[in-house]
């Protein structure tokens, strides 16, 4: 163990928040993304571990050793006992985790059984390229329960236009050979999408209908106010990631060989319909995420990378420092209340009970820091929008009338937010908002699982 890690924390824990914690009222970990390893076998031209400015993997150690997992392994098992948690999870992720050794996986689930109290559930994920996926792998993941995901953006010209090698080759038949064996063998594979909007709709879904994954995650390119996606536009109208979605959309309803789930179309279903459950990049409640890298270093959310180089970076450590200290941090604490604690903007919408001001890495600017609504806001108000009126319309009469749902257009939305009196309080600091209790909402239903709703896909959502 390096020397580094064997002193005694210095981190201070004030008081206030030790009482809190002897209350029940301390922030709690329910997810800890495990960076396995801290190198990646592909080079993304937008992956922000290491192009998008920040140069922390540098000073980490490729794999993750073993007295680190077991220091990692040794704190779940205490915040779990502290805060008698039925249910944990650990998701693998790099860099990409399978160039971690086979034994690094067994090793770390026989610790955890070993370690964690009986009475808390464990499930296993694994964010994966794929590239390196072979029979010897599917078999093991299968064996130890861990659900994957693959990283794969469409068809082969979509994808190798930006998920390439170190060598600028594309990877999209490496990845398609991984996918394939992984859903042959039973491990019926998640698909992350990074949404591409000068790719065609229908070409991207069509792609998805031939893999038939399990569920679907298409993510927004990670972006800020100082380094806007592409296709940014300051015009008012111009709202290129819903129109993309949005089509996508309304195929994936449409067409009924589309049996897979899409993640972000059932949160904002849900959340219209005031139906509990949320992503970390939208809807309200707390993000109980913590990440761990390869040396041990305790971190929030890593997509934070992009703000700025360091910025993730925190004085904790799982060889000297609890998960309940780390969770005091203040760029941890931010994160965790982030869709809680919104800009003044985004107070006063009409949508922010199922957007929540979207994910906290795109809400940064420089001069400003977090204190503003998402690089993303008006395609997430047009998405939004677009989809509650589509549910309004999919709906029987006596079930719109039962609910009072009323529907709400992307410019009304709009202009709800340009014509929003001055708050009474006063601006929030770049890295803090005030509470999500004031202003106007979407007038949507809170009376959640209705049984008459407008499809299957609708009703499995719930």
């Amino acid at each position: 163990m390096a020397a580094s890690h064997s002193r005694p924390s210095t981190n201070k824990v004030p008081a206030s928040r030790l009482a809190a914690r002897g209350k029940g009222l301390a922030p709690k970990c329910r997810l800890v993304v495990v960076k396995a390893a801290s190198r990646c076998n592909l080079n993304c031209s937008y992956c922000y571990v290491y192009n998008l400015g920040d140069t922390s993997y540098l000073a980490q150690p490729a794999i993750m050793t073993r007295p680190t997992i077991d220091a990692l392994v040794m704190r779940v098992a205490e915040h779990c006992a502290r805060h008698r948690l039925a249910e944990f999870a650990f998701a693998f992720h790099g860099g990409e985790p399978l160039l971690a050794r086979s034994s690094y996986f067994r090793y770390f689930v026989n610790r955890v059984a070993e370690t964690v109290p009986a009475q808390t559930s464990i499930a296993y994920f694994m964010q994966t390229n794929g590239v390196l996926l072979n029979a010897e792998w599917c078999s093991l993941l299968r064996e130890l329960n861990i659900k994957v995901g693959i990283s794969l953006d469409g068809p082969k010209e979509v994808n190798d236009r930006v998920r390439i090698d170190h060598s600028a080759r594309g990877s999209y038949n490496r990845i398609r050979r991984g996918w394939d064996l992984a859903a042959s063998t039973g491990l019926e594979p998640g698909l992350l999408t990074v949404i591409d909007v000068s790719a065609s709709p229908r070409d991207v879904f069509d792609h998805l209908n031939e893999l038939r994954p399990r569920m679907v995650d298409f993510l927004f390119p990670d972006a800020t106010h100082d380094r806007p996606p592409l296709q940014y536009s300051s015009d008012e109208a111009a709202t290129p990631y819903a129109d993309w979605l949005l089509e996508i959309f309304h195929v994936w309803i449409a067409d009924e060989r589309a049996s897979f789930r899409i993640r972000l179309f059932e949160r904002i279903i849900n959340g219209i319909l005031g139906i509990e459950g949320k992503l970390d990049a939208l809807g309200p409640g707390k993000n109980e995420v913590l990440v761990v890298e390869s040396d041990g270093g305790i971190e929030p959310v890593d997509v934070l990378k992009v703000c700025g180089d360091g910025m993730t970076s925190t004085p904790y450590n799982v060889h000297r420092d609890s998960l309940d200290d780390a969770l005091e941090h203040p760029m941890v604490q931010l994160y965790y209340h982030s869709n809680d604690r919104l800009c003044d903007t985004c107070r006063q919408c009409r949508i922010r009970q199922v957007c929540a001001g979207g994910y906290l890495p795109h809400r940064y600017r420089a001069k400003d820091g977090f204190d503003n609504p998402s690089v993303y806001c008006r395609d997430l108000m047009r998405l939004i929008t677009g989809i509650q009126n589509w549910l309004h319309a999919s709906m029987p009469d006596d079930v719109v009338a039962q609910l009072g749902f009323m529907p709400l257009s992307y410019a009304e939305a709009r202009a709800a937010i340009a014509s929003a009196p001055a708050p009474a309080h006063s601006k929030a600091g770049g890295r803090r908002a005030g509470n999500a209790e004031a202003g106007s909402q979407l007038p949507i239903s809170t009376m959640a699982r209705q049984e008459s709703g407008p499809g299957s896909k609708v009703r499995s959502c719930e």
